[in-house]
């Protein structure tokens, strides 16, 4: 008896499971919010964190923190102009700069505030996963989107070097999401015979990342666990001259930010 009595609660736990599985998926797959966070975070009395250009005698300064201020709003416009809601959030404070504090605020920047931007924080919706950053993903996740995108830029060297393999990392759930957006990146801005990002010709890639390091492999297993499509924006190489020169240019950055909501757009439209 004892025995039934224990399959009978252990196939209930699984079939309640499964439920809520199918739920998680449900809510991810119907939802038409999408997050963007600003990648790393911004400190008022030191600056922007994150991947920077080696000095300013190439294309001017960029750095990552500060180019996502002023351009995710492009990103959001591209979404929110075909029909979606789309919130950004980042875990530093408002910027000190009155120009940049203003252009966040007409976007609509939620700064999450972390205590230590720099320390490790675990998830409210999967408490095993511990990473960098995770505030951010506790409050994308309490949105309930259906994709969450992280806006960053990649850099190798503090010296100035030519990299050429950048990235949409992603996780599980959102590879098919990565490949639309390297898809629609690769087709209107790298190499692109008007005004396009130089490349060399090669295609912007896609990485699965599926590693837990505290570092920031679990923002994505968080988000994949609540079966929402979650993606790194690694494709401009900061450490990258040419890189570098095309995003210091305003009308260039509108377009690459642009094309990043669009690649989200065309996702979410072929779901």
């Amino acid at each position: 008896m004892k025995r039934l009595l224990f399959a009978a609660t252990a196939i209930t736990a699984l079939l309640f499971s499964a439920c809520q599985q199918q739920q998680m998926q449900q809510v991810a797959y119907n939802s038409k919010v999408v997050v963007l966070d600003i990648g790393h975070y911004f400190e008022p009395t030191r600056g922007g964190q994150g991947a920077r250009t080696p000095d300013g005698t190439k294309g001017g300064t960029i750095e990552e923190t500060e180019f996502w201020y002023r351009y995710a709003g492009e990103v959001k416009k591209v979404i929110e102009e075909a029909g979606y809601t789309c919130l950004i959030c980042n875990r530093g404070d408002v910027p000190a700069d009155p120009k940049l504090a203003a252009t966040a605020q007409q976007a609509g920047v939620h700064h999450v505030k972390s205590p230590d931007p720099t320390a490790i924080y675990r998830s409210t919706h999967h408490p095993h996963r511990i990473a960098v950053g995770m505030l951010s993903t506790n409050y994308a996740l309490d949105q309930k989107p259906g994709a969450v995108i992280f806006l960053h830029h990649n850099s190798n060297s503090e010296k100035w070097l030519v990299f050429n393999k950048g990235a949409f990392y992603c996780n599980q759930v959102g590879t098919r999401m990565a490949q639309i957006m390297a898809q629609t990146m690769t087709r209107d801005v790298l190499d692109h015979p008007q005004g396009g990002m130089p490349n060399n010709g090669v295609p912007c890639g896609v990485v699965l990342r599926t590693d837990g390091r505290k570092g920031g492999g679990d923002w994505l297993n968080a988000c994949n666990e609540s079966y929402v499509p979650a993606v790194i924006t690694e494709v401009a190489y900061l450490s990258n001259p040419e890189h570098a020169a095309y995003l210091n240019k305003h009308e260039n950055a509108v377009k690459f930010a642009r094309t990043i909501g669009q690649g989200i757009v065309n996702y979410l439209n072929q779901r």
